[in-house]
Formats: C-alpha cells, sequence, structure tokens
C-alpha cells in the first residue's frame, strides 16, 4: 500500500464542540437581549432547516449573505421584532467565531497523529463541507494550520453538492498531486464522506468514535485516529 495523501473531515472527526448547536444559538440569542427556549429554537430551526435546504441546496451559494437570510428567516419564525437585518447580522457574527465561542475542542489524538504522518512524509489536506475560513479558523485556534497543504471546501473546488459532487475530491486529489489510489479519506459521516470519497475511486475511512455504525460492513472502520496509523503500518 502506498498512500501519499490523507484527506481529513473537520466535525466529528479532528474537533468537537461540547454544546448542542441550538444551544449555542440560544445563548447568541440571550447576548443579543432575546429571550427564546431550547424547544422554541428547535421548533423554529427545524423550519428553516426545511427552507435553507431546499434554497441553498448547491453548497457553492453558502456565503455570509445567505446564512445572514437563514438568520433573518429565524428570528420571524421565533416572533423577533425590531431591525431583523441588523440581528440576523450579529448572530451571524457569533456563528463566524464559532471555534471560540463555542469552545470548540481538538480530539486527544489528533496531534500526535498528524505530527506522525508529517514525519512519514504523507501529505494531509482537510475537506471539509465547512466554510474554508471557518476550518481556518478551527485550526488556527488547535495550532495544527501548518500540518496542511491545502484546506478544501465546496465552493472553492466548485462542488455544488458538497462531499456527494465529484468536483470536490478532483480539485482535492489535484491539489495534492496524487491518484485515487494513493489517498485514504477520514470522515465521521457514512452518508457524506464515506459514499463521496468512495463514488471518486479513493479509499474511505469511517471514524466512529461512538459505536454508531454497527451495521456497516463495506468500508473500513476506526475508533480513533491512531488506528490510521495500523492501517499504514507505522
Amino acid at each position: 500500500m502506498c498512500i501519499k495523501a490523507i484527506f481529513f473531515d473537520m466535525d466529528g472527526t479532528l474537533v468537537y464542540v461540547p454544546i448542542s448547536s441550538t444551544q449555542f444559538l440560544m445563548n447568541i440569542y440571550q447576548e443579543l437581549g432575546l429571550n427564546f427556549s431550547l424547544e422554541q429554537i428547535a421548533v423554529a430551526r427545524e423550519k428553516a432547516e426545511k427552507w435553507w435546504n431546499e434554497k441553498f441546496s448547491d453548497y457553492t451559494f453558502r456565503m455570509w449573505e445567505a446564512f445572514v437570510e437563514y438568520n433573518c428567516k429565524l428570528l420571524a419564525a421565533l416572533g423577533a421584532k425590531g431591525d431583523l437585518q441588523r440581528l440576523a447580522e450579529k448572530v451571524q457574527s457569533h456563528w463566524e467565531n464559532f471555534p471560540e465561542e463555542a469552545d470548540e475542542k481538538l480530539y486527544p489524538e489528533v496531534g500526535s497523529v498528524l505530527e506522525t504522518l508529517r514525519e512519514e512524509r504523507i501529505t494531509l489536506a482537510v475537506l471539509s463541507n465547512r466554510l474554508i475560513d471557518f476550518s481556518l479558523r478551527s485550526l488556527e485556534k488547535h495550532g495544527i494550520r501548518g500540518y496542511f497543504q491545502s484546506v478544501i471546501g465546496p465552493r472553492i473546488a466548485g462542488a455544488p453538492k458538497g462531499k456527494l459532487s465529484l468536483e470536490m475530491w478532483r480539485y482535492a486529489l489535484n491539489r495534492v498531486g496524487a491518484t485515487p489510489n494513493e489517498v485514504f479519506h477520514i470522515d465521521n459521516d457514512y452518508e457524506t464522506g464515506i459514499m463521496g470519497a468512495r463514488e471518486a475511486g479513493i479509499r474511505p475511512i469511517l471514524l466512529d468514535r461512538k459505536d454508531t455504525y454497527t451495521s456497516i460492513i463495506d468500508c473500513t472502520i476506526i475508533h480513533d485516529l491512531t488506528e490510521i496509523l495500523e492501517l499504514l503500518g507505522i
């Protein structure tokens, strides 16, 4: 096995947050003087998510303005008063600082695994459906930006369906100068990262930290990133 490069997902693979996104949103609202319960926010988000997934199904359109529009829609559903556009922009400013404000954490084994892979001269890249700036903010917060040659997202790759678009993988392969059979992709989401990588001819590695995918038998499964070193014989 000659692996020249490894692609890593972000959320649930390299990093995690100790609170739910609904709790984080409630914290933002409270800071802005808006008092809604977790249940109210959850119900409103469910409706707004349906609208979002229909209007912005193309990942390349998911930019600042789109997220502000989403926040505006959510505030309206919650019955917020006042200048909703301005409020929505303030909410999005907090989301932009999510890694810091939500106390995002790095999984404990990540640093040592990345260091070992770098010593082995394996090229590393982040491949995530996140906005690139958002991924970069996380990598810099945790001091691991320097391990990755590239940070790839749907917009820069011209991938309307994110990891489910072949454009995403072709762009990533070109960036690292490797062919599909020379790359691993590590992801905690079977339906997007694993299926997308497989479609592109890249060997997917499912990271199942909580034994969620007990019925999956058609791909390699690991439970933390140290097992990658075992697969590589390091």
